[in-house]
């Protein structure tokens, strides 16, 4: 599982993994049932405090994206996504925003920015069908 957590950021460190561990799902890079690292490997792997990755599984739990069995450890729910509309399109904005800003801010044009995306939208699809 490949999560990096930019440490400069203003976004907290738990809502960055939690949100980078749902886009492995909705990518399917992380498959329904797959197991995720327990909360200590993976706290060691983010340098985070252990207490800090328990708490991104049970926010990821309470959204129904994973499951967390006791003794078992942590896997990836079975079904559809468990996110709402609402929630996506909320997503989609704030991230869609940002990325509009930072590439004005670089002095790329509008269009340049929508090849980028839609590059960027052949290679998901790419990869989901590998």
């Amino acid at each position: 599982m490949k999560i990096t957590l930019d440490y400069h950021s203003s976004e907290p460190l738990c809502q960055q993994a939690v949100l980078q561990i749902k886009r492995l799902v909705v990518s399917q890079r992380l498959k329904p049932g797959e197991k995720l690292p327990s909360v200590r490997q993976l706290a060691k792997e983010l340098r985070l405090n252990p207490t800090t990755t328990s708490r991104i599984f049970s926010q990821l739990a309470r959204e129904g994206v994973v499951i967390q069995r006791p003794g078992l450890g942590v896997f990836v729910a079975e079904g559809p996504t468990p996110f709402s509309k609402d929630y996506i399109d909320g997503a989609l904005d704030r991230q869609s925003l940002a990325y509009l800003v930072e590439g004005l801010r670089f002095g790329l044009s509008y269009e340049e920015i929508r090849a980028i995306l839609d590059n960027q939208h052949t290679k998901l699809r790419k990869s989901m069908k590998s």
